[in-house]
């Protein structure tokens, strides 16, 4: 569903856009940055993994039907 923002909120989000693609830019003609960024990035990507599988594994542990996993 879409909602229909204000002309504010228009307004916020293009100059918040604009300084992300000015941001995107510094960072992309600095190497040593955007090496800093992706090794980061993968980081955060392979913490989020771990995260992940933990609460799947959370949650396998709980049956469905068991006593408490389901209100009547």
């Amino acid at each position: 569903m879409v909602t229909k923002m204000s002309k504010q909120d228009l307004q916020w989000q293009a100059e918040n856009d604009a300084n992300t693609m000015a941001r995107y830019q510094e960072i992309m003609s600095d190497k040593a940055r955007m090496n800093r960024a992706i090794k980061e990035a993968n980081k955060q990507a392979a913490d989020l993994s771990k995260r992940a599988n933990a609460m799947k594994s959370a949650a396998g542990g709980i049956k469905a039907g068991s006593k408490g996993s389901r209100r009547k």
